[in-house]
């Protein structure tokens, strides 16, 4: 009797201690979630990094030197074809035109002498009374009085152009996204022509410039849609399309790229041309024909950016989707 009860006792006290150890220890119970097993597509994804920029841009020079008189135009500016952004001094242009002008009369005059000088000499050289050298000159006078008031007039006419060039016209239609001059500031066209104004021509449609590994580029082909984000709206997406897989590589530390325009439409003008150094977006693109997916980081041109860049080439990412070969 005695042994049942100690028997009994010891059951009551080990299911108290293990009682108590097991609601010390509840909160670090293993939780258990149950899904129910399906089938998927795997997914390749493709990681580099790029630019994005207007598709068209047009740097606005001047052929002419000379010191800014008026600026028409300034960022941001839309301007069309043909509009009027910018005007150079002219008070030396205009006193060139002038002197040519002067020396172009002065020919003039000195060609009509002559003219009047050769038919005096040519009558009196028919009636016998002039000699042969002499009429010979007075002809080879005449023809250089022509020669001298072409000249001229090929000098009045550059004077004339250069006056012209002095008044710088947008030569396509756009938005002005760079002003590298102001007024007073002198421009020297020498052995290039300075550059005054950016115009991206149209800020509706833009593309990005990517690098792509050799490894990955197999992968790529024109009309892959794309999708990316921008630092600037991280919590939106962006659609693009392949366009074009360039065949010229380039090597850099011994790693080769090949470089993939994606057409970006942008009719909101939201995105903008270039990004700020350093920052980086990730792009990713569902090829639905064939299950794989493009993703693509931008960023400005900073090697130390895109050493940095989290976007490397993975093939781990996974979708829903039809059962693809193999499941």
């Amino acid at each position: 009797m005695k042994r049942a009860i100690f028997i009994g006792i010891a059951i009551l006290v080990a299911t108290v201690v293990t009682w108590v150890i097991v609601r010390e220890s509840g909160a670090s119970t293993t939780a258990y979630r149950f899904v129910t097993v399906d089938q998927g597509t795997v997914t390749e994804t493709v990681a580099s990094t790029g630019t994005l920029d207007a598709i068209t841009t047009v740097e606005v020079g001047t052929e002419v030197s000379g010191s800014i008189d008026q600026l028409y135009a300034d960022f941001n500016d839309e301007v069309v074809e043909g509009q009027l952004i910018a005007v150079l001094d002219t008070t030396l242009l205009e006193i060139a035109v002038r002197e040519t002008q002067a020396n172009l009369d002065r020919s003039l005059a000195q060609l009509k002498y002559t003219q009047r000088e050769y038919e005096r000499k040519d009558k009196l050289f028919e009636q016998g009374l002039v000699a042969e050298t002499e009429h010979y000159k007075a002809a080879y006078e005449l023809e250089t009085a022509r020669a001298d008031v072409g000249a001229v007039e090929a000098r009045l006419q550059e004077a004339q152009e250069k006056l012209a060039d002095a008044r710088i016209y947008a030569p396509v239609s756009g938005i002005v996204i760079e002003r590298d001059v102001d007024v007073g500031q002198t421009v020297a066209a020498s052995l290039s022509s300075p550059r005054l104004f950016l115009i991206a021509e149209d800020l509706a449609s833009m593309r990005i410039f990517v690098a792509v590994d050799e490894s990955d580029i197999g992968k790529i082909h024109a009309g892959q849609p794309v999708e990316f984000q921008v630092q600037a709206y991280p919590d939106e997406l962006f659609e693009g399309t392949v366009s074009q897989v360039r065949l010229q590589s380039e090597v850099d530390q011994n790693v080769v790229t090949y470089t993939v325009v994606i057409d970006v439409g942008n009719g909101d003008r939201r995105l903008l041309p270039g990004i700020t150094d350093g920052q980086y977006t990730e792009v990713r693109g569902p090829d639905l024909a064939n299950g794989r997916r493009v993703i693509v980081g931008t960023t400005t041109q900073s090697s130390q950016a895109a050493s940095s860049s989290p976007f490397q080439s993975e093939q781990r990412n996974t979708r829903r989707g039809p059962p693809g070969p193999g499941f």
